[in-house]
């Protein structure tokens, strides 16, 4: 069944300018369990558990152009549509004829919302052409994907997976594996459980409080690790690194950088196998060590008779370990 929202189309024309505008409002009845798929050519998705089990999308587009006939074409030509199947909801704004470019040279601006209630267990499929995501208060499986935007995710409970041609992500409390990318935008991932794979062509990334294995890596960027339960990997290809680490260290610990200094605080009767090497700059170490150095670039021993993994490498910059009872703030 396929259900064609009440649609307000307002054109607003003088002689310099036009305005189309687009304003869709619909309520469906829904049920846990069931699975929203968003699909549109630009604008923001904004996704959330609401008060009941009811459906409800509030959609609202814009066009500001100097030509109105063009606006109205492209309206028609993708109109937003809710489609309800079962327990599974569409709505889609794209276009299907694509053959036919729009010129829209001169003065144009687009502008969309879609801001969409579901029951609190709810799986969705999120894609648009260039805007802001945001997922809030749902358990479920969630994938997004914007080819220019933010990520933003709130108390999630289950399988995440987003990517962002462009963009910065958040992750605020998330629980499940959780796997997230952007070609350049800085990631940061609070107060979250599971797992966590994060990666960035350009960016920070810091991780704190995080319950579960963390892997991340930027192809340019500082790398920012506090309070992990569970194993460590991070690698940047360009930026420093600082990471403090729980009481007892839960995990493995693997640090790499191409340029940049590592700084780990541990916590002082932590025991571990140290393996840390700086090809220029020096390795430095305020805790009981027993084992072999290189002149002032590498180290391999134990320190407090050895225990968890912490392997640390440098390509250009220095490497110091510290009792986390040191005055050196994790950045």
């Amino acid at each position: 069944m396929i259900i064609r929202a009440f649609i307000l189309l307002f054109v607003a024309v003088s002689t310099a300018s036009a305005l189309s505008e687009e304003n869709v409002s619909q309520t469906l009845d829904g049920a846990p369990g069931g699975r929203l798929i968003v699909d549109v050519d630009f604008g923001t998705i904004d996704v959330s558990a609401g008060a009941d089990d009811k459906i409800s999308v509030v959609a609202y587009r814009k066009i500001d152009s100097d030509k109105d006939a063009q606006e109205k074409e492209y309206l028609s030509s993708a109109p937003v549509m809710v489609n309800k199947d079962g327990n599974t909801v569409t709505v889609r704004a794209r276009r299907q004829n694509k053959d036919k470019n729009l010129n829209w040279s001169g003065r144009c601006r687009m502008d969309a919302r879609y801001t969409i209630r579901v029951p609190k267990t709810f799986n969705s499929e999120l894609r648009t052409g260039g805007g802001t995501i945001m997922v809030a208060e749902i358990t479920g499986t969630v994938s997004a994907d914007t080819s220019g935007g933010k990520l933003k995710f709130t108390h999630l409970k289950g399988p995440t997976g987003a990517t962002t041609s462009g963009g910065s992500i958040e992750l605020s409390g998330c629980e499940g594996p959780l796997k997230v990318d952007t070609s350049g935008g800085r990631i940061e991932a609070i107060d979250g459980s599971g797992s966590l794979e994060a990666h960035t062509s350009g960016g920070a990334i810091v991780v704190r409080n995080f319950s579960g294995d963390t892997k991340v890596e930027t192809s340019g960027g500082r790398l920012s690790f506090e309070n992990i339960n569970g194993k460590i990997f991070g690698r940047s290809s360009g930026g420093s690194i600082s990471a403090k680490l729980k009481s007892p260290v839960p995990g493995d610990v693997n640090l790499e950088t191409s340029a940049g200094s590592i700084d780990v605080l541990v916590p002082p009767d932590a025991g571990l196998d140290v393996e840390a090497e700086a090809s220029s700059g020096r390795v430095t170490s305020e805790l009981p060590f027993i084992g072999t150095r290189t002149d002032r670039d590498s180290m391999k021993g134990k320190i407090n008779g050895g225990g968890k993994s912490l392997v640390l490498r440098s390509g250009a910059g220095s490497i110091s370990i510290k009792p986390a009872s040191a005055e050196v703030a994790v950045r």
